[in-house]
């Protein structure tokens, strides 16, 4: 019985999707990527997200704060910084704010 409840286990987390899924970067320079990410992080910044330090480096805080941007605009969550989120971060109305800012 135990070993078939492991194997159910198993099968079904071998096929799951990673929590960080590899983000689509082939269309960008790095000094592309570089500028989305930094606008992104100030822009959540801005709105009362917390990406951490603004460096235009995506790190575990920054893609925190963006999967807390898609779910509170209820967007697809996958926390990749693309051109379309910057977009939607900075022309979307109403503007999606974080926890404790309006």
């Amino acid at each position: 019985m135990n070993r078939s409840l492991f194997a159910a286990f198993l099968a079904a987390t071998a096929f799951a999707t990673p929590a960080y899924a590899a983000c689509p970067t082939d269309s960008m320079t790095p000094d592309m990527y570089f500028a989305y990410v930094e606008g992104i992080q100030k822009t959540l910044t801005e709105q009362g997200f917390r990406p951490g330090v603004i460096d235009g480096k995506i790190g575990p805080n920054t893609r925190s704060a963006i999967r807390a941007y898609q779910k509170a605009a209820k967007l697809p969550v996958d926390g990749c910084p693309t051109q379309e989120l910057l977009d939607h971060i900075n022309f979307s109305q109403p503007k999606v704010y974080g926890p404790g800012k309006r």
